[in-house]
């Protein structure tokens, strides 16, 4: 809990400034607020594949850390530093296609114009967001949280701050609207990268960990890719499938329609969020202890951090089922969005307890590098029901309404959930070996005592 209370608090800090630009923008409008919430998802979709490699930096240096080579942990998050800023140039050009896209997928030509301003705000400072996201899981793999949460508060601050001020224009600043939140969201980046930055290559870290070992080393940046092209892969995937979901298939049934799931996205990311953090914090720890020879004490933290977010998102959905309505009514007064966005929180409510299944072991396979064939079956099977089922549901059971493809998402995240903790509990990761000679010396008489199971 020490290290996954910071690190729950960091993702519900990512949460809430989600959520403050659809409540700050739904003053201004429900369009405003579909149209920032839509692109931030296509923003994300393009995003996503560095945010899932980069996932791996925490693995790697975990493994690294239990075993004890700590000058490994920072030629690691260099590795990652160098792939961010490859990423971030190569997606630049991504923002004179952004009316196009936007145009392609259908939308409202009311929002194309707000998606395209802050889907090019956003890209504009990409190479922050890698950055820190290197930072970040360097940090929480050292066993450093309580930066990362401080960093984390900071930003989410900032970034009520700047909204409060582009959004409404206030202080003499412009009004800008969606905009206006694009720019606050990459205030809070910045002043997060910031804090990171100085902890982690200040005067301590860089002489206990090697942080300022700046070069491109093609062995680990190689292992990097290796394990985290899968997972790049996976979150992309998964990313796109429910962007195409919102985007392509809740549009069939109205405005009202989109503004609801959007609306519902808004709560199913605070209770999915803050399980993404401690699915992070299971990352660290299963690599830690299998760095050091110990897999039963990583095959442990994974399900007992798996019963934590079984807990906390029960507990969500519960108040997603009782007070549906009123949690709609912060948003909106439209009884059409209210009465379709309360059937959804049912719905909702249902999925908690197999998403929690889905988040832990995914995070728990990360640890023990075990990222290809989850990666596959994720992929296929998101596509295959959320996308494939979702469309034919709405155009040939159209009597369903939106709660048809809704309930399709639905049956994903249960085969899927099911899925990953069966991989995870078949022990198959178990017959891994060390990745690294560096990982391979660090083992004593005792430790390989330990790892036999493991193999030699």
């Amino acid at each position: 809990m020490l290290l996954a209370v910071p690190t729950v608090l960091q993702m519900l800090s990512y949460t809430v400034e989600q959520f403050t630009d659809a409540y700050m923008l739904s003053k201004v409008g429900d369009a405003e607020a579909s149209a920032a919430v839509a692109s931030g998802m296509v923003t994300f979709c393009v995003i996503s594949f560095g945010f899932g490699i980069l996932m791996l930096v925490n693995a790697l240096v975990s493994q690294a850390f239990g075993a004890g080579t700590h000058k490994d942990c920072g030629r690691h998050l260099w590795q990652g530093i160098w792939f961010g800023v490859i990423y971030a140039i190569a997606l630049m050009p991504t923002m004179f296609m952004s009316h196009r896209l936007f145009t392609w997928m259908g939308h409202p030509a009311l929002t194309i114009p707000m998606e395209v301003d802050y889907f090019n705000v956003s890209i504009a400072a990409l190479v922050l967001k890698m950055l820190a996201i290197a930072l970040g899981q360097f940090m929480l793999a050292i066993n450093r949280p309580n930066i990362v949460l401080v960093s984390a508060a900071s930003g989410m601050l900032g970034n009520i701050f700047v909204n409060w001020l582009l959004i409404y224009g206030n202080w003499g600043c412009p009004r800008m609207g969606v905009a206006g939140a694009a720019w606050g969201t990459n205030a809070a980046v910045a002043i997060e990268l910031l804090i990171l930055a100085l902890i982690a290559f200040g005067p301590k870290l860089r002489e206990e960990f090697g942080t300022l070992c700046a070069r491109f080393e093609w062995k680990k940046f190689r292992e990097l890719l290796r394990i985290g092209l899968p997972s790049g892969f996976q979150t992309t995937g998964d990313v796109v499938a429910w962007t195409i979901f919102l985007a392509l298939v809740m549009p069939m049934f109205g405005l009202a329609a989109m503004a609801a799931s959007n609306y519902m996205l808004q709560y199913m990311k605070l209770s999915f969020m803050p399980a993404f953090g401690l699915s992070t914090a299971v990352t660290a720890l299963v690599a830690r202890y299998l760095g050091a020879g110990k897999p039963e004490i990583s095959e442990h933290r994974a399900h007992l951090g798996f019963k934590i977010a079984a807990v906390y998102m029960l507990g969500c959905g519960l108040l997603f089922l009782l007070l549906r309505n009123q949690l709609m009514y912060l948003f909106t007064h439209d009884p059409e969005i209210v009465r379709l966005g309360g059937g959804l929180l049912i719905i909702c409510a249902i999925f908690q307890f197999f998403d929690a299944m889905f988040i832990i072991y995914i995070g728990a396979l990360r640890g023990v590098k075990d990222t290809f064939w989850p990666s596959i079956v994720q992929v296929c099977l998101c596509w295959g029901l959320v996308v494939g089922g979702g469309l034919a549901v709405a155009r040939y059971l159209p009597q369903f309404g939106i709660y048809g493809p809704w309930t399709v998402g639905i049956i994903y995240g249960v085969i899927l959930g099911l899925y990953l903790m069966l991989r995870f509990r078949s022990g198959k990761w178990k017959t891994m070996q060390p990745e690294t000679e560096a990982e391979a010396r660090t083992f004593d008489l005792s430790m390989a005592a330990a790892v036999e199971p493991i193999g030699k």
